[in-house]
């Protein structure tokens, strides 16, 4: 009995698809979906990536010297359903054999071929594993095995029986793990080293408002994370603070990081200080910016005993500085009025 994968399964194939093979499709090898063998007709069925924004997903199907575009629409479920035939012209044509890339599907796609009296299934593999090892199906006689040169699945006949199957060829890897520790330790051996983008700051608070009068100054916390780097030695960075020249009270003496605390996450800490500002802050004093936030930026400007190396532009991060509100500013230009020293009775 047949074992045919019927096109009904595939309600969400458009016909009108055969206007949309002039469509450029660029795969890119981190995101793209392989079916490392396809012959004759078939079709495949995954759920929309929304890479960018977009739940159009973009195909090429490779048979032979022919190479078809075309795009396919998610239902409503984000689920992409697209058939391969003679009747859209997505088919390979008899005598010649293939692949099919993918863009914007997650994984967990599959696809399938269909064959004379049964069909084949087999999931998709990244892009990025098709330069993995290969290895040779074995081969016990009375099938066929077909594959492409250099292909990375085989398919599989039995013609007695009408049993079809498609064999991956290649080998799975693990994933290599990110760098961490020093150099020379068995924690810096094969591994993932980040790039210079890895290495990221952040200001705690993001916003702090500013002390009044006598009050203590307060402080900003500057941590420097990074990830997948490795250690040549005792880590060390300079930073410093940039801001307008408007922008006063603010306190940054200690320029190279200190090391945090064992157990405390991060790289290198830096503390700012801010002062008060009364001349800006207190509403007594009319100050037509007082309710306008100042930016500071913080840049690493250098770092050694660590890669891989920061930009060349330096690691920033901004936190804003804001005068207190008009209750408080009230309450503190009220604080350094000083008492009456002759008093009336």
């Amino acid at each position: 009995m047949k074992q045919i994968i019927p096109v009904a399964l595939l309600a969400g194939a458009a016909p009108a698809l055969l206007s949309g093979q002039t469509v450029t499709v660029n795969c890119p090898k981190e995101r793209c979906q392989v079916a490392p063998y396809f012959a004759g007709e078939g079709g495949f069925v995954g759920e929309s990536a929304g890479i960018g924004g977009e739940d159009e997903v973009r195909f090429i199907v490779v048979c032979g010297n022919a190479t078809l575009t075309s795009t396919a629409e998610p239902d409503s479920n984000g689920i992409v359903r697209q058939a391969l035939n003679d009747a859209n012209a997505l088919n390979c044509r008899p005598g010649t054999s293939g692949k099919i890339e993918v863009d914007n599907l997650k994984p967990g796609g599959w696809y399938w071929i269909n064959d004379d009296e049964n069909s084949a299934v087999s999931a998709f593999v990244p892009k990025s594993a098709i330069g993995n090892a290969q290895i040779e199906v074995t081969d016990p006689g009375g099938v066929v095995l077909s594959r492409n040169e250099n292909g990375a699945a085989t398919f599989v006949k039995h013609a007695p029986t009408g049993r079809v199957g498609i064999i991956p060829n290649i080998v799975p890897s693990r994933p290599i793990p990110g760098c961490s520790g020093t150099v020379g330790e068995d924690t810096a051996v094969d591994c993932h080293l980040g790039s210079p983008e890895s290495w990221r700051l952040t200001a705690s608070p993001s916003s702090v408002t500013r002390p009044l009068g006598g009050r203590p100054s307060k402080e900003v916390t500057v941590t420097l994370y990074g990830e997948n780097f490795i250690t040549t030695g005792a880590v060390g960075g300079d930073a410093d603070v940039e801001h307008a020249m408007s922008v006063e009270g603010i306190l940054f003496n200690q320029k190279t990081g200190t090391v945090p605390p064992e157990g405390q996450r991060g790289v290198l800490t830096w503390e700012v200080d801010i002062v008060p500002d009364d001349s800006r802050c207190l509403s007594a004093n009319n100050d037509p910016d007082r309710n306008n936030p100042q930016t500071v930026t913080f840049v690493l400007k250098r770092l050694q005993g660590a890669i891989p190396v920061p930009p060349d532009d330096g690691v920033k991060t901004t936190f804003t500085v804001t005068c207190p509100d008009d209750s408080a500013s009230a309450a503190a230009a009220t604080d350094l009025v000083p008492e009456n020293p002759f008093p009336i009775d």
